[in-house]
């Protein structure tokens, strides 16, 4: 039977991708993205969307935010969605550190935002699926092991950011209306793929290359993140959509083995490209008062649902490298603005 889904947050570096791929794999469903398009939003990501006639006609989007009540209750009234999948927010742990309005505008996107989502749901009384997406950051640093879900209390967290604190509360906020609402936890690690914002480690440095320009490593580049390739997020989101336990968190992630170190991302960059190592990276001073030097998780509870990640990173990374080879136009008018954030 033909769903609707409604994605917050679609035209960001996740949702355009879990769109495409949901669009392209269930031919009669219907999606409706909710995007208020900040600076991480862009509706040429969706452009592979919008040129297909078939996926065209089952693709709604409406410009707005997510704490705005009357549009929220509108779209939800119109639309009748069967499921969220609830992309929306703030990510940028730089962004949300430094002044305390950096900090507030994370906390009324990604707690407020998923309030008014959630509490407008059971207002309207709406029987539905709602996916929040989160982050293995709620977790906190994980200097050795893998973090289980169960891990991460109620109330209680070691998550070091702003950034990750405001995605905890808004954690446990979603669980709690499990009770009213079908609500699952999604808890992603380090994703990448294509149509990702200049401003992270990946596409950053993918870019500078492009340009001419080393990649530059904070401190000495010995952190440890669990790289996810983006449609692998999308498979599993789609994997709790259709199997999901009701009032469940559940971890995804990549399990890279070996653990690869930001230093080593930056080597395989420039071997993949083929450029000069010692030209092309360059290790400059760690901006952030605190950086998290490793974070990992146990994934074998979405494992035992039947998904799996895909494991040849090299592989990725250089599929990753062909979209912004071909996409120059879309990334370079975003690359000023991602630099002002490391160099202001």
């Amino acid at each position: 039977m033909p769903k609707k889904i409604l994605v917050t947050g679609g035209c960001g570096f996740i949702g355009s991708n879990f769109i495409i791929y949901w669009l392209k794999n269930h031919p009669l469903d219907i999606v409706i993205n909710l995007d208020k398009i900040t600076y991480a939003g862009n509706k040429k990501y969706l452009s592979e969307i919008t040129k297909n006639k078939d996926c065209k006609k089952r693709y709604k989007f409406f410009k707005g935010n997510i704490r705005n009540v009357k549009l929220v209750q509108r779209i939800l009234n119109k639309e009748n969605p069967d499921i969220i999948v609830h992309f929306a927010a703030e990510t940028h742990v730089t962004r949300s550190e430094g002044a305390a309005e950096n900090a507030k505008r994370f906390f009324d996107t990604n707690v407020a935002g998923t309030f008014i989502l959630l509490e407008s749901c059971v207002q309207l009384n709406k029987h539905l699926r709602f996916i929040q997406i989160s982050t293995d950051e709620v977790y906190g640093e994980v200097k050795d092991g893998f973090r289980k879900e169960s891990e991460k209390k109620s109330g209680f967290g070691k998550a070091t950011s702003p950034y990750a604190k405001t995605k905890a509360i808004a954690d446990d906020l979603a669980l709690s209306y499990s009770d009213k609402l079908d609500v699952i936890v999604a808890r992603p690690t380090n994703n990448f793929g294509p149509r990702q914002n200049p401003e992270k480690l990946l596409p950053r440095s993918i870019t500078n290359l492009f340009l001419g320009k080393p990649i530059e490593i904070w401190g000495e580049g010995n952190e440890i993140r669990d790289w996810l390739y983006v449609e692998d997020t999308a498979r599993a989101i789609e994997t709790l959509i259709e199997k999901g336990k009701t009032g469940e968190a559940y971890n995804i992630g990549a399990n890279n083995k070996p653990e690869i170190t930001n230093k080593e991302i930056a080597e395989l960059l420039v071997e993949i490209m083929n450029l000069n190592k010692e030209k092309m990276i360059k290790f400059v001073p760690n901006p952030r008062k605190h950086h998290d030097f490793r974070y990992g998780v146990d994934t074998e509870k979405i494992k035992k649902l039947g998904w799996v990640p895909s494991y040849n990173i090299k592989e990725l990374f250089t599929k990753t490298i062909d979209w912004y080879k071909k996409n120059k136009k879309i990334w370079l008018s975003l690359k000023k603005e991602a630099e002002k954030l490391y160099n202001d």
